[in-house]
Parts: structure tokens; C-alpha cells; sequence
């Protein structure tokens, strides 16, 4: 096994030497466990896809009853009709929205 010498601040030394003192660990196993639990958290974050980091998220958020989800595809092809549309007679789309 490896040595490390690590200062740190006052605060952080604290810490350490009471939760070894109600553990019962000696200092040096309440670091090694707290670098165990930041590697395992590391390791758990970095295999986590982005959707399952929000997913707590998706789906919680309220619209205000305006149904955005409702006829996307519908809005999308009129967009696209009238985009096609400007560009053939080399007018800019409308600004109202495409409902």
C-alpha cells in the first residue's frame, strides 16, 4: 500500500479526526473510506446517461395547458411547406407562429 501526505485546511482536519473518533476508525481508514465513496459516486456519474441523470426532471414541468406536445408533427410540416414556399418566391416566412 501507498503513502500519501495530504494538508489540508483546519476545518477539513476537524472533520476528519471526529469521525474517526465516533467511528472508530483511525484517520487514516475515514479517508481512505471517503475516497472509496467519491470513486464509486465518479464511476456511477460517468456511466449515467444524460436521460437518466434528468429524469426526475422529464415530464414535470407544466406548460401552463397550452398542449405544446399536441400536433408537432402537423406544426413541423407547415413550417417546412412555408419555408419551401418563401424560398420559391423569395419571400421571408411570415413571423406569426405556425400553430
Amino acid at each position: 500500500m501507498g503513502a500519501l501526505n495530504v494538508r489540508v485546511d483546519p476545518q477539513t482536519a476537524a472533520l476528519v479526526e471526529r469521525v474517526a473518533r465516533e467511528s472508530g476508525l483511525t484517520k487514516s481508514e475515514v479517508v481512505r473510506h471517503a475516497l472509496a465513496t467519491l470513486r464509486e459516486h465518479g464511476a456511477r456519474a460517468a456511466a449515467a446517461t444524460p436521460s437518466e441523470v434528468m429524469a426526475h426532471l422529464i415530464g414535470s414541468a407544466d406548460s401552463g395547458g397550452m398542449r405544446l406536445s399536441e400536433r408537432t408533427g402537423e406544426r413541423f410540416a407547415r413550417l417546412l411547406r412555408e419555408k419551401k414556399h418563401a424560398s420559391r418566391t423569395g419571400r421571408r416566412r411570415s413571423t406569426r407562429r405556425a400553430d
